[in-house]
């Protein structure tokens, strides 16, 4: 009897543990499929590519590259992180996301208005493939359910710039010059047309365009040119061809205002070049993707989401370091925060000249006297 007690209760210990089994292999099983980008993380590397042209323009692709800088020192082995170089001709663009694609990465990063379609195109083939568009210009295009999208209000950013160049000029005069003459670089400018009018409505700014992003001669003779009619803070929405502010800066003994990262520290092999920058105006294309990688590790990245980030989420900002607070003034300074403060509590609204073209024209006629 004894011995058919003992048989009996292994039987219902084995019946029971079979149950359990099940139970928690189907909880595991949810947990998985809702988790599944965390606990990849924990078993393996993930890996990461990061598609840019270039890099070396100490502006908007060393920003984006930087990303991985920070990636690395949160994450270390957890991560393994892979650079791709398109080159400038976009006859390579297409092949260079299709190739990456086809390697495996779990994350493709790369974006902006140049190239993001090539990027698109890759990710409709490979849907399985996590894509991080750093800098999106077409929300339509941009609809997949494998993509996430960071975009950046640049009005905010030419804002920002117009502000301390309204307060720093002496002259009355300020200029900014964008790369090429389209809508996604009129948003920058009329941001800045709007910044320094809200700082004196009586100020007289000179815009100009390079025609490209790589011309520093052309921005050198424009920047110099716009001096010479009296502006003596000028800042650029031009990408690598800014350098040619910066040395015009150096020449005429003008100060500069960068973009996209604290230019003054990225030149800072080069002082000469490097003391014309009293700020730079950011874009914070690092700290957006470092984030979005975050979400991705905790298994919560919204795929198939669009994020706009402006000053109150730290999608943009102001360079303020040892220069800046060296340059200007602690009165300087207040007026800046006075301004900076209000768009941050949104008690000031920045038109988006890119969507309305009308607005544009209105900020033009305005400024022409």
């Amino acid at each position: 009897m004894k011995k058919f007690l003992i048989v009996l209760i292994g039987i219902m210990m084995a019946l029971s543990l079979v149950g359990c089994g099940s139970n928690s292999s189907d909880d595991s099983k949810e947990t998985a499929e809702s988790t599944s980008q965390t606990t990849d993380s924990n078993e393996e590397k993930v890996t990461v590519a990061l598609l840019l042209p270039y890099i070396g323009d100490q502006s908007y692709f060393d920003v984006t590259y930087n990303s991985f800088k920070l990636i690395e020192e949160k994450y270390g082995d957890q991560i393994e992180t892979k650079l791709i170089e398109m080159g400038s001709d976009e006859a390579g663009w297409a092949s260079a996301n299709l190739q990456a694609a086809q390697e495996g990465y779990d994350i493709i990063i790369s974006g902006n208005f140049q190239y993001e379609s090539y990027m698109l195109e890759a990710a409709e083939q490979f849907p399985d493939i996590t894509y991080i568009n750093f800098d999106y210009s077409d929300a339509e295009l941009n609809d997949l359910p494998n993509v996430y999208g960071l975009t950046y209000k640049s009005e905010q950013i030419g804002y920002l710039a117009g502000i301390v160049a309204a307060v720093k000029t002496e002259s009355n005069t300020v200029g900014a010059i964008g790369g090429m003459e389209i809508n996604s670089i009129k948003q920058f400018l009329g941001g800045f047309i709007q910044g320094a009018l809200a700082v004196n409505p009586d100020i007289d700014i000179k815009v100009g365009f390079v025609g490209d992003f790589t011309d520093t001669g052309k921005m050198k003779e424009i920047a110099l040119n716009m001096n010479k009619q009296g502006a003596d803070v000028i800042w650029h929405a031009a990408g690598g061809a800014g350098n040619g502010l910066f040395e015009a800066a150096a020449e005429a003994g003008f100060y500069a205002i960068g973009v996209d990262t604290d230019q003054y520290a990225s030149l800072s092999s080069k002082p000469e070049l490097a003391k014309t920058i009293i700020t730079s105006a950011t874009k914070n294309c690092d700290i957006a993707i470092l984030s979005a990688i975050d979400l991705y590790m905790e298994g919560k990245l919204p795929l198939g989401t669009l994020v706009s980030l402006g000053y109150k989420e730290n999608g943009v900002g102001l360079a303020e370091n040892d220069y800046y607070n060296e340059v200007l003034s602690e009165e300087e300074k207040t007026e800046i925060n006075k301004f900076t403060e209000d768009l941050k509590n949104g008690n000031v609204t920045v038109i988006d000249v890119s969507v309305d073209s009308a607005q544009w024209d209105t900020l033009i006629d305005k400024i022409s006297k």
